[in-house]
């Protein structure tokens, strides 16, 4: 879940990270212990989780900070097993995962636009990347960095 008020997100866990989640709290948390750190470049760092249940779907997620505090939050769905190559992958397949975070955003959050005083939330496919995430942005400035 999405809290459209606040811009946290609930995992089913009952963990929330929201805007005022910052990298001190993280690294002292459970998802801290299985999540893999990403290039560090002063003054941003990321961290890329395990697996993660919102509500009945499972997310990848990755965390940007800049200055220690949340500037955004990467969601990217994931099926039961992971691809183990990218000869796996597929256009019809990056399409269908683009168009299923577009209808939970929607059935969560209603119709777009995601644009609230705490930040916003899209739902962007990367055709340099060859992935479709959501990515919710935090406060003011963070779009230029957000997803690294």
């Amino acid at each position: 879940m999405i809290h459209r008020q606040t811009g946290d997100i609930e995992l089913s866990s009952g963990v929330r990270i929201g805007p005022s989640y910052s990298e001190a709290q993280f690294l002292s948390s459970p998802l801290a212990r299985t999540a893999n750190a990403l290039t560090q470049t002063q003054p941003w760092s990321g961290y890329r989780t395990s697996r993660q249940r919102i509500g009945f779907r499972t997310f990848r997620m990755t965390l940007h900070f800049c200055s220690g505090r949340l500037s955004s939050v990467e969601l990217f769905e994931v099926g039961a097993e992971s691809k183990a190559f990218w000869n796996d992958w597929s256009d019809r397949e990056e399409a269908e995962r683009k168009a299923s975070h577009d209808a939970w955003l929607e059935s969560i959050l209603g119709p777009p636009p995601y644009e609230y005083p705490w930040g916003k939330i899209t739902s962007e496919h990367d055709p340099r990347g060859g992935y479709s995430s959501i990515v919710v942005r935090f406060g003011p400035g963070a779009e230029a960095h957000a997803t690294r």
